[in-house]
């Protein structure tokens, strides 16, 4: 076989795992993990069956697969947004700021995390634990980076008082109408806020926080 054949055959591979993970995504957060089949998946991408299982065996793997690639997306996003500024609540509210408006502007996939993701059993449930682990880890050496910034002497603690603050304020927007709830900036904006007042020892006003996004603007 030559190498441009085999080239060939590994794009098509992506293209076609590619079309899956965001047909499921889709239908995930339209139908809801339980109703979704493997049928409705290779419909909606526009492959046969048997293209599905030369990719996934089953459409626990397809949650799994995008799950992970979700995680690698967002550790990405926060690294490159991170940047070397010497005060930590900034860089966390910084972070928590555009950790909000990425899944925000990507609520199929914010969904799929927060809502149908949950509870599905130990293999899924592990995989969704290990996402928001790695963000709370993240957030945990960050603050351990600069010891006494915060009021709180255990930096677990705050880590997931950060990440947790994300996650479920993302929840319940996620949930009210898109036509009367409050912008999402507006909101990625309030929430960061509140993590930075939380944070920074003896500060009672937020700073401007610019967010440079690595992500497309889109109207919300």
């Amino acid at each position: 076989m030559s190498d441009s054949h085999a080239d060939g055959k590994a794009v098509r591979n992506a293209a076609r795992r590619r079309s899956l993970l965001d047909a499921a995504t889709r239908l995930f957060a339209r139908h809801g993990y339980h109703a979704t089949t493997v049928p409705m998946i290779v419909a909606e991408a526009g492959v046969s069956i048997g293209a599905f299982y030369l990719s996934f065996r089953h459409k626990e793997d397809v949650l799994e697969a995008a799950l992970e690639e979700l995680d690698v997306e967002l550790a990405r996003i926060l690294a490159e947004v991170h940047g070397p500024d010497a005060d930590i609540p900034y860089k966390m509210a910084r972070s928590v700021e555009t950790l909000f408006l990425f899944l925000a502007c990507h609520p199929e996939r914010a969904r799929m995390l927060i809502v149908e993701s949950s509870g599905l059993g130990p293999r899924i449930e592990g995989t969704r634990r290990q996402l928001l682990s790695h963000h709370e880890t993240f957030v945990q050496h960050t603050l351990e980076s600069s010891p006494g910034v915060s009021e709180l002497k255990d930096a677990s603690v705050a880590a997931r008082c950060v990440v947790g603050s994300v996650f479920e304020v993302l929840y319940s927007w996620l949930d009210e109408s898109p036509t009367t709830r409050v912008p999402a900036a507006d909101v990625a904006r309030a929430v960061a806020a509140f993590n930075y007042q939380a944070l920074r020892k003896g500060v009672h006003e937020a700073p401007d926080i610019p967010v440079r996004l690595p992500v497309t603007q889109i109207e919300i």
